[in-house]
């Protein structure tokens, strides 16, 4: 999973109002307002300034046209609001945080698999009993799982009568085709009415009949601001991960083997990190990192070390939590993030690293200092 999309928020400097919110439909304005009241009071007696506060303020519970049960967070600092993101999963319960290294790592957890797909349903339209048969309509609609769910992508739709399927059958499977390219989708998601979405996986290209998931729900209409076909999709991607990340998994599965290009554990994957050696950054949930680490928060100068080091792109450390610490140095380095059940891969300290070059020990300039 790419991180990038959390470069603004440290790209700011700090430092920062951090805020996890439930915001599901079901809880009553009056309520929201309450408890928006709390976390902006919370953030000042924490030492928050005014116009970062309301800025935070501005747009917590602005999510109330989704329906459902989701969350929000949001991330404010120096006045202005740098990250705000909806969840398909609302947090346990409402969290703020005036600190100089927001925790990032439960907004991390959230996007993965990050799985780009197509979803789309055959259904007929139904019509008055006096009245002929109803026509066919195909809707369909391109997203990133689990994040769409509550940030869906626009909807199409197809119609047309009963009688003129089979044409409109292949018109429909080329456009789905042709979102899938257009999207880079991994896999498209088929539902609806059984024989007709037959029809229209028989007429995709084989690429994508090899990458077909069908179900037989028909998840349409969506709720407001939902996916389409939100509960075949939470089924279809129970467990799975990306093409480029399953990759990633085998990768470092052999090289844990081998005890070569990947580490372990928490001090080495801290490690791997200030050098800027890791390429990816391997999490095995449920994650349980409660310990602090030492990480520069960015406003402090770096240590000699660090600063002897700053051409191999370092990274100084001092007093943080570990998952706000781990999580910034992934996004400062470029790595990437693959989050895998526990069942599937466990890792001492639940974390784990696919590094880019070879350790200090075998690179001359890291060995040159170690001996200083």
């Amino acid at each position: 999973m790419d991180l990038a999309f959390l470069n603004a928020v440290y790209a700011s400097g700090g430092p920062y109002a951090c805020a996890y919110l439930d915001t599901s439909r079901d809880v009553e304005e009056p309520e929201l307002a309450l408890r928006r009241r709390q976390v902006c009071e919370a953030l000042v007696e924490q030492g928050a300034d005014g116009a970062t506060v309301d800025a935070l303020a501005a747009v917590a519970g602005g999510d109330q046209e989704i329906a459902g049960r989701h969350g929000q967070a949001i991330v404010a600092s120096r006045g202005r609001v740098v990250l705000t993101v909806e969840l398909p999963e609302p947090p346990a319960h409402d969290e703020a945080e005036f600190t100089p290294l927001p925790d990032l790592m439960p907004l991390a957890l959230q996007h993965a698999p990050d799985i780009c797909y197509v979803a789309a349903t055959v259904h007929s339209t139904p019509r008055p009993r006096p009245e002929p048969p109803g026509g066919w309509e195909v809707a369909f609609q391109a997203g990133t799982w689990p994040s769409s769910a509550v940030a869906p992508g626009v909807c199409h739709l197809m119609s047309g009568p009963a009688a003129g399927w089979t044409d409109g059958a292949g018109l429909a499977a080329a456009r789905i085709a042709e979102l899938a390219c257009r999207t880079d989708a991994e896999t498209i998601v088929l539902g609806g009415i059984t024989r007709a979405r037959n029809a229209l996986a028989d007429l995709l290209a084989e690429r994508w009949r090899k990458r077909l998931v069908t179900s037989g729900g028909n998840g349409y209409p969506a709720p407001p601001g939902r996916a389409l076909m939100e509960r075949e999709l939470t089924e279809a991607f129970q467990g799975q991960l990306r093409i480029a990340d399953r990759a990633r998994l085998d990768l470092f599965r052999a090289r844990r083997t081998s005890r070569h290009g990947a580490v372990e554990g928490l001090c080495s994957v801290v490690a791997a990190l200030r050098r800027s050696q890791v390429s990816s950054l391997l999490l095995s949930v449920p994650l349980d990192l409660a310990m602090r680490l030492h990480v520069d928060a960015g406003g402090a100068p770096l240590d000699p070390c660090d600063a002897a080091l700053a051409p191999y792109g370092a990274l100084g450390f001092r007093t943080g939590p570990a998952p706000a610490a781990v999580i910034r140095a992934a996004v400062r380095t470029g790595a990437g993030l693959v989050v895998v059940p526990e069942q599937q891969l466990s890792l001492a300290d639940g974390l784990g690293a696919l590094l880019r070059y070879a350790g200090p020990e075998r690179t001359p300039y890291f060995a040159r200092l170690l001996r200083l």
